[in-house]
């Protein structure tokens, strides 16, 4: 299927995410493995299904029980 978009891995989201992170910073010179990590965490705590947000149902759940305790 030609037509159908290819959907970025999560190698590839964490790469992206880390150049956003480097270029708001001015594009300073070394460090690129803290770059890495930082994206790599920011993606990873944004869940598996690859959305922007973490699904409503879940964060809703974790703050009730949090706020009732």
């Amino acid at each position: 299927m030609a037509g159908s978009p290819v959907e970025p891995t999560v190698e590839d989201r964490i790469r992206k995410r880390a150049y956003e992170l480097w270029e708001s910073d001015g594009s300073p010179e070394g460090r690129p493995d803290d770059y890495w990590l930082r994206a790599q965490a920011q993606i990873e705590a944004e869940g598996d299904a690859g959305d922007a947000e973490p699904p409503a149902a879940a964060d809703q759940s974790g703050k009730g029980r949090r706020a009732a305790e």
